[in-house]
């Protein structure tokens, strides 16, 4: 027995301690190539000895606990850093998509704007061809329908992002469920094991929370019963206990195409789109938003002060039969920019409408108007600029010269209403080519004889100046801007996402020296332990043949 000193007790204490290493060592093993799995380790203790006259004599070995190997600290940073690294992936791999489509000498804007140029160039050498002009006109057809496809790829890139973040929003409560449900576990366990950790149950858990960390960013507490409380966006409970909320995906509260991503929990549901980051789900958003919308909105402006630009010099001159010109584009000045009210807003609230009223200020931007019950306020949403304020409900209609809009409202407002104003989104997909007869091409300046091509130079004198951006910008200049402000951000992102892919791949590495199986290691584990296995195993085949001794004395 043990508490006398007993030999045999003593061994097969040790027996039992080597036994243990050695099925735990066999478990790491068998686990080198499991996926989020941490080495485990048998912490043994002393037995209390026992106090003789001349000294303490030892009683043997205790299992005191099964443990991973495992460093916290470690863990946080592969699961930050992973999160961080999805998101910068994603915005590279979208980002550069976008990128590839603008530059595209095929697919872009430039080479279709040239030859629209070059066919006003060819009518402006021969006024009086009816060939020239039929190119002109196709040409312009060619140009109008770029523009059209273009935005149509922007279109369905944004659809494509609106069903990845509805797939990453289902992904993300699946993951929850999940937590929750090994909470559930891990605690009952705990509790059945007398405060022992159910390690393999753990590294499970860990494992989902470092998927989780793929998809949003994360932040994790663990409570003193075992259980993991997870958090996202700014501090929204995720997972409390075994108890899991939800994200979903909800209509905007202004333009109802788009989707924006919604918190639910028993007692709450609001949006937190503008409070997601990291992981895809926050690559999505951030794509959207820095990337998609400036880009569409910046393809619409070109269009439209394209479209309004030529169609002001084309009515200024004579067509080849004299009659003054008409609109060589269709007018989307007034048609383009649309308004869509707050899904909030008092159901008796009226109608506000927004107009262009100077091509060459306006902005690549939407804009919000907000109404507090006695003064307007108007944010510029590219930049978050307040451009204009303190105006009332009797100050309407307002124009905002320095963004080139004017502002109407037919009805009253209520206290809280606000309304989103899109100017130029819809520019690029709603311009078309408003002449059809080849005589109908203005070339010649009202009032001069046939064969006068003024207006024709006049027209292709556009190419070259400044007529957008404050007097700054060709067309050409301000798609070529886009280009490379677009093409900044693909680079950008290409090299933020390869650098914390480093980063990623150290703590990874980091990790995986502290918790990864090494097979050398083990292999050795297992002679050390198997060794020491028959030694303890030796020694009470030696308390045997005492015993057996003792009897045979006591016996005669």
């Amino acid at each position: 027995m043990a508490s006398s000193g007993d030999m045999l007790s003593t061994a097969v204490s040790g027996l039992q301690a080597f036994q243990r290493n050695l099925v735990t060592t066999g478990h790491n093993i068998s686990n080198v190539n499991t996926e989020g799995f941490s080495r485990q380790s048998v912490e043994l203790a002393t037995r209390n000895p026992i106090g003789l006259g001349n000294g303490f004599i030892g009683t043997g070995v205790n299992v005191t606990s099964i443990q991973r190997v495992f460093d916290q600290f470690i863990n946080a940073q592969v699961t930050t850093r992973n999160s961080t690294f999805n998101q910068l992936d994603t915005m590279q791999q979208l980002t550069s998509a976008v990128d590839e489509l603008l530059a595209d000498d095929d697919a872009g804007l430039n080479p279709v704007l040239q030859s629209f140029f070059d066919a006003v160039h060819g009518v402006a050498n021969n006024p009086t061809s009816i060939p020239a002009r039929q190119v002109l006109i196709a040409e312009a057809d060619t140009l109008a329908n770029r523009f059209v496809t273009m935005d149509q790829r922007f279109s369905d890139l944004r659809a494509s992002v609106n069903d990845q973040i509805a797939t990453a929003a289902e992904e993300i409560n699946g993951l929850a469920q999940s937590i929750a449900g090994l909470n559930n576990t891990i605690v009952l366990e705990t509790g059945a094991s007398g405060g022992q950790p159910p390690n393999d149950l753990l590294d499970k858990r860990d494992l989902l929370v470092n998927q989780l960390a793929e998809l949003v960013s994360v932040s994790t507490v663990t409570s003193d019963n075992g259980s993991l409380d997870v958090f996202i966006g700014n501090g929204q409970t995720l997972v409390l206990g075994n108890t899991a909320n939800s994200i979903s995906t909800v209509r905007s509260e202004f333009d109802q195409s788009e989707i924006e991503v919604s918190f639910s929990s028993s007692t709450v549901n609001y949006s937190i789109s503008n409070q997601i980051s990291g992981g895809k789900l926050g690559g999505l958003l951030e794509y959207r938003d820095k990337i998609l919308d400036p880009v569409q909105n910046s393809m619409g402006r070109i269009a439209i002060s394209l479209a309004a630009t030529v169609n002001a010099q084309h009515i200024q001159g004579a067509d080849i039969n004299g009659n003054a010109g008409g609109l060589f584009f269709n007018s989307i000045l007034t048609s383009s920019p649309e308004v869509f009210a707050n899904t909030g807003n008092n159901p008796a609230s009226g109608t506000v409408s927004v107009a262009i009223t100077d091509t060459n200020a306006i902005q690549a931007s939407d804009y919000q108007l907000n109404y507090d019950g006695a003064n307007f306020t108007v944010l510029r949403l590219s930049d978050n600029t307040v451009v204009d304020s303190g105006f009332a409900v009797g100050d309407l209609p307002r124009t905002i010269a320095a963004d080139g809009l004017s502002i109407s409202l037919a009805g009253s407002v209520a206290a809280g209403d606000s309304f989103l104003l899109r100017p130029v989104r819809n520019g690029a997909t709603d311009i078309k080519v408003a002449i059809t007869s080849a005589a109908g091409v203005a070339a010649a300046a009202t009032g001069n004889s046939l064969g006068d091509n003024s207006n024709a130079l006049a027209l292709a004198a556009l190419q070259i100046n400044k007529v957008m951006g404050g007097s700054t910008e060709t067309y050409q200049t301000a798609f070529s801007k886009l280009v490379a402000t677009v093409g900044v951000s693909a680079s950008q992102a290409t090299v933020n996402a390869a650098a914390q892919r480093t980063l990623l791949n150290r703590a990874i590495e980091s990790q995986q020296s502290v918790s990864g199986v090494n097979l050398d290691e083990e292999a050795a584990n297992l002679i050390k332990f198997q060794q020491a296995y028959q030694a303890a195993a030796q020694v009470i085949s030696v308390a045997d043949d005492i015993f057996q001794t003792l009897l045979s004395v006591t016996a005669r």
